[in-house]
């Protein structure tokens, strides 16, 4: 019983993507911790930071899904950035302390959030600038 070509091409497929969002979640962590470090003055531990990310990760899903049920149509895709940026916010207060173990406070955590989520956009533009210069250089090789 052989596999077709379709299968095996829907698996590698799959399989990148996994090794994007591992990949990404990986960058994500260390670019919280770069943010947390420019605001409050040291780094935290990468654990803290990954745990942070994939909570805020997990929560944002719960939220969103909460607000799909109870708003309508197109209104609760509005509100996801603005839904990350407080739950961010909350899991960064809770969970990456202060260098004497308190926590930082919900304002500065939000000038953290702030902070990742402004070079998170800047580093997605940069990647998909390049990826999009080696792919069109690429399509335009082959004519």
């Amino acid at each position: 019983m052989g596999t077709s070509s379709f299968a095996a091409l829907a698996g590698m497929g799959l399989f990148a993507m996994l090794v994007t969002c591992v990949v990404g979640i990986l960058v994500a962590a260390l670019v919280l911790g770069v943010a947390f470090r420019l605001v409050v003055g040291y780094m935290p531990s990468y654990l803290r930071a990954l745990g942070a990310v994939l909570l805020t990760a997990v929560a944002v899903v719960v939220v969103s899904i909460i607000l799909r049920m109870i708003l309508p149509g197109g209104l609760s895709g509005l509100l996801s950035l603005v839904t990350q940026f407080l739950v961010g916010a909350a899991v960064v207060n809770y969970l990456l302390l202060a260098r004497n173990g308190s926590r930082i406070g919900y304002g500065k955590a939000c000038v953290v959030q702030l902070l990742y989520l402004v070079i998170g956009i800047l580093l997605a533009l940069i990647i998909g600038f390049i990826f999009s210069m080696v792919f069109g250089a690429a399509m335009l090789g082959m004519h």
